[in-house]
C-alpha cells in the first residue's frame, strides 16, 4: 500500500518547485509552504461540558498558560528545540519550535472557575463545564399611585 517506489504527484511537484527555486536564492531560503497551526486541537461537545484535547509534544506542562476572557480561551506556550542542530543545516523542518499562542471562541458560556486541565504524554486535556442557560423570568410591574 505505501510502496515508496509508487509515483506520487505531490512529491514530484514539491521536488520540481524546489529545483526551480534553487536558482533564486532569496526565494529558495524563504519558506514558501503554508505554516501549520500549532498546536493542533479538537473540541468535543460532551453535553454538560466541552472537552478540548491539544497535541503538545515537546512542550513542558509548566510552560503552558491557559486564560479565559468572556467566551474566549487562550492557550500560550513554547516548544523548545531539543536537538543541537544549526538552523541553516535543515533541508526540511515541519515540527515548529518557538513561542505559540492560540485563541478560540467557544459557542456557549462556560464556568471558567470550574475549568480543569491535565497534561499527560504530550496531550493537554481541558474540561470546560457549560453554564446553564438562564431561564426566562417574569417581572411583575408595580403600580405606584402618583
Amino acid at each position: 500500500m505505501n510502496d515508496p517506489k509508487r509515483w506520487n504527484p505531490f512529491r514530484e511537484l514539491e521536488r520540481e518547485v524546489d529545483r526551480l527555486l534553487d536558482g533564486f536564492e532569496p526565494l529558495h531560503s524563504w519558506n514558501w509552504r503554508l505554516p501549520r497551526v500549532f498546536p493542533a486541537l479538537n473540541v468535543h461537545d460532551a453535553g454538560e461540558y466541552y472537552l478540548i484535547t491539544v497535541e503538545s509534544p515537546g512542550v513542558v506542562a509548566d510552560e503552558i498558560e491557559l486564560s479565559m476572557t468572556g467566551e474566549s480561551l487562550t492557550l500560550r506556550g513554547e516548544r523548545k528545540r531539543t536537538e543541537r542542530i544549526p538552523e541553516e543545516s535543515f533541508r526540511r523542518q515541519e515540527r515548529p519550535v518557538g513561542r505559540w499562542s492560540r485563541t478560540m471562541t467557544l459557542p456557549e458560556s462556560v464556568d471558567s472557575a470550574a475549568a480543569t486541565a491535565e497534561f499527560s504524554n504530550g496531550v493537554l486535556t481541558i474540561k470546560l463545564p457549560k453554564i446553564d442557560d438562564p431561564k426566562p423570568r417574569q417581572i411583575v410591574v408595580q403600580n405606584r399611585p402618583g
